[in-house]
This record gives C-alpha cells, structure tokens and sequence, in this order.
C-alpha cells in the first residue's frame, strides 16, 4: 500500500531565467527544502522559449531550494519563457518526501531585468590618513554581500557591473577624525573615482566624535565599471579616519541607449 506522505501536493515555484552567451539558465526558486539526492530527467521540463519547444541540456542542484537548468542553443535574449513540468516524479520532492506538482506552466523573470548589488560592513574599524583632496576607497575584509545578482563584487570593496544601464545608489556611513574642524567628504566612487552626484560631507567639531553621513543618485554604468564608496579630506593636516559602518545598494533602472 502507499502511503499517504508519497502523495504529489500542488506547489508553487518560483521561476526565472537569464542569457548568457550563446544558452539560457533557468533557476527553479521551490517554497520548501527539497532533496538534493535525486533530480527528475531533464525530458520533464518543458521549456517554451518565445513560444519554441526547447529541450532541458543539463540540471543541477544549486542548494535545497534551488534547481538549475539549461537550454543550449539560445541565440539572443528571449521576450518571454514559461517551464512546465510533467510531473509528479519520485526523483522529486521535498524533505519529508512529497512529489512537487504544480498548477501547469509558469512565467518566467528575466532576472537581468534587475541587476542588483548591497555590501555591509558592521565595526569594521577601517583606518586611513587621510591627505587632502585624495580618494580612498573603503575596502575591509568584514564587508559582507547582502543582494547580489548580474553583479560581482571584488577585493572587499566593490561590485563589478555585468549589465550596461541606469543605475540607483544608496549609501551610508559612520565615522570619526582624529583632529577636529575637518571636513570629510563621502559619495560612491565610479571606477575608483568619487562622484560628484549623491556625494555628502560633514565638518567633526571635536576629535573623536562619531558621525553618520548618508547620501543617493544616478549613475550610467558600462559593463565592467565599478562601484564602491570613497572618502577624502577637503582640509590639510591629514587626519585620519576611522570607519565603523559601511553599506552601498546599487539597482539598475533602466536600459541607456
């Protein structure tokens, strides 16, 4: 007799795809933990790029809620993708051993539609002398990633454009100087260089004396520009800085001709 937990239940998933090249990835998002030991054959996903049958290549595991799976032969970005799975199958389910059936096809994202970035650095005690009218880019081995997609982030420091576009960005700091009445000034940097646009600065009345300074804008990026938050002096005598906490987003929002 089979028991009750073997039972296919209707699930939902999350679905989106990306372009790469000269293939498609498609990322299975399931609602619960799945078991990574078995996968389905590729035949059981239908795939329908722009309204074209196109067979599954190869899947793989990414971790126990994620699949991946690939459509070779993919020759430009698709206006639209829907995956269908002719289930259920005993080579998956979840954790506690349900087959996963869902409701007919679902719509894909184009997940570069959304490149996305946000680093965080919590008490890294960063410190640099500063001299004046000099950019420094903070750059700590405690910065963590938060948000990433069809972005990189690098040498503890920035995040590396995949996708040509407008971007947003927000970022914030906190602060001290070693000698009082001096000026620091924060914004992104764009390939190291700091941005005129969402730049800030505060004057530290007294040695010693934390601050927090915040700032946003727009930028145009190129693929492989660079994004990280940079500080300078406006003031001789170089002081230097001491950074406890650090974060940048960066979200495109449009395409750019």
């Amino acid at each position: 007799m089979v028991t009750s937990y073997l039972r296919p239940y209707a699930a939902k998933a999350i679905i989106e795809h990306e372009f790469d090249t000269d293939h498609l990835n498609i990322y299975v998002t399931f609602r619960f933990p799945m078991n990574q030991g078995d996968k389905p054959a590729n035949a059981k996903w239908i795939a329908l790029v722009d309204d074209i049958e196109e067979d599954i290549t190869d899947s793989e595991w990414i971790d126990e809620y994620t699949m991946l799976l690939t459509v070779d032969g993919i020759a430009s970005i698709p206006e639209r993708v829907t995956l269908e799975y002719s289930g259920p199958d005993v080579n998956l389910t979840t954790t506690w051993d349900k087959q996963w059936e869902p409701w007919g096809a679902i719509l894909s994202t184009d997940s570069a539609l959304l490149p996305i970035g946000s680093y965080y650095g919590n008490e890294i005690n960063w410190q640099q002398v500063l001299a004046v009218d000099t950019d420094y880019i903070i750059s700590d081995a405690d910065i963590a990633v938060g948000d990433i997609r069809n972005m990189t982030f690098q040498n503890n420091q920035e995040f590396k454009v995949k996708i040509a576009g407008l971007y947003s960005f927000v970022w914030y700091l906190s602060a001290e100087m070693t000698i009082a009445n001096k000026h620091l000034l924060a914004s992104t940097g764009k390939n190291g260089t700091m941005l005129l646009r969402g730049q800030n600065h505060h004057e530290f009345g007294r040695a010693g004396e934390e601050s927090c300074i915040f700032g946003a804008g727009t930028v145009e990026l190129a693929v492989d520009d660079l994004m990280s938050v940079v500080v300078k002096c406006g003031d001789v005598g170089n002081p230097t800085v001491t950074i406890q906490h650090v974060g940048l987003v960066v979200l495109k929002i449009a395409d750019t001709s």
